[in-house]
This record gives C-alpha cells, structure tokens and sequence, in this order.
C-alpha cells in the first residue's frame, strides 16, 4: 500500500510487544528488516542500513543480509546519480585536455576520471582518456576505453582510430588493422585512421 509510515508505526508496536511477550530473535530480526525497507523505500538509506544491522544481531539470517546487501547498493547507486552534473564534467574534462597539452598524464587522469564520475555517458571524456592511457603506453587500458566509447557512440570515427592504436602497441596487427578500417567505411578521409592504417602494414 506504500504507507511507509503506518507500516514504520506497525513495526515500532511490534518491537515495543517484543519486551514483554516471549522473548522470539527470529520474529524481532524479521520486524526490524521490514522497518529497514520501508525506511529504504523513503530512500533513509542511513536509517535503512542500520536497522538492518540491528536486525542481523538478532538473527545472522540470509535473506536479511541479502536485503542490507541491496540497502547498501541502493544508497552507493542514488549518490552516483545524485553527483552526475555533465556541466561539471566538461569542467573537468577541459582541465584534463589543458593538463594533457602539457604532458602531464597522470594528473590528465584524474581530471577525466572525475569527469566521469559526473558524466558516465560521456564518449569524448572516455575517448580522451583513451589517449591519455596511450600515452602512458598502458594499451589495454586504454582499449577499454576505446570500445566503451564504440558501445556509446558506433560511428566515433576517433575510437576506432585510437582502438587501432591499442591494438598496435600490444602488436596486435590484424586487430589494428581491422580496426582502422572499421573507421575508414564512416570515413574514408579519416587522417589517423589512414596514418594508423599504413603504419601498421609498413610494421606487418
């Protein structure tokens, strides 16, 4: 019926009852985790987690740890979302590019990965830390990147350009090259593709 409150009202009874009748830890543990989910479902994660916890003192069930498990994820997964502000992002991502331009990598890095953290769809963020990896010759890092911006964005010509690039430094030449030429059917003029292209056939 989603009357949280009535139903918070309803375990506190149950608990209040639990002093003077016989004394039963699985039926307390089992009052508590209801009041940590209808405390959950108000998003009081703080609260929730707790009265989980209070509820595993009474009874180390499983399903209880299950249900904390779950408070526990929802609270971490409504903070990222509530941290998400691609403005932010593009703050950062322009530090991480000043940064770079420098050739300061490592510092690059956490820049972008602050950016993602405000925007994890962002397909340039992961594409300039792609490069940024490159640079730090770290290739199988930066071929994650690479392909979560192809996951995002299939026809990001760039990405299959620095996704070539990874390929290459592990001396993957097939892969490299199939991905180049991945990135020249979107566009044939592609300059890195090209370059990447007959770099890796001269390598071959």
């Amino acid at each position: 019926m989603k009357n949280y409150d009535a139903c918070l009202q309803a375990c506190d009874d149950a608990v209040e009852a639990s002093k003077t009748g016989g004394y039963d830890y699985a039926k307390l543990a089992k009052v508590l985790a209801r009041k940590g989910n209808a405390l959950l479902q108000q998003k009081k994660f703080e609260e929730s987690i707790e009265m989980y916890n209070k509820a595993l003192v009474e009874n180390n069930d499983h399903s209880i740890k299950m249900a904390l498990q779950k408070a526990q994820k929802t609270k971490k997964d409504e903070e990222a979302k509530a941290y998400i502000n691609p403005e932010i992002a593009e703050e950062h991502r322009q530090k991480g590019n000043d940064l770079f331009k420098n050739a300061e990598y490592p510092a690059a890095l956490k820049e972008y990965e602050e950016g993602l953290k405000r925007h994890p769809t962002s397909v340039a963020i992961y594409s300039n830390r792609c490069a940024t990896y490159i640079k730090l010759m770290e290739p199988t890092v930066a071929l994650k990147d690479a392909e979560k911006c192809l996951e995002l964005d299939p026809k990001f010509v760039k990405a299959y350009a620095r996704k070539g690039t990874c390929h290459h430094l592990m001396k993957e030449y097939h892969k490299a090259m199939k991905a180049f030429e991945d990135g020249l059917k979107i566009d044939p003029a592609n300059k890195d593709c090209t370059d990447g292209k007959n770099r890796t056939l001269m390598t071959i």
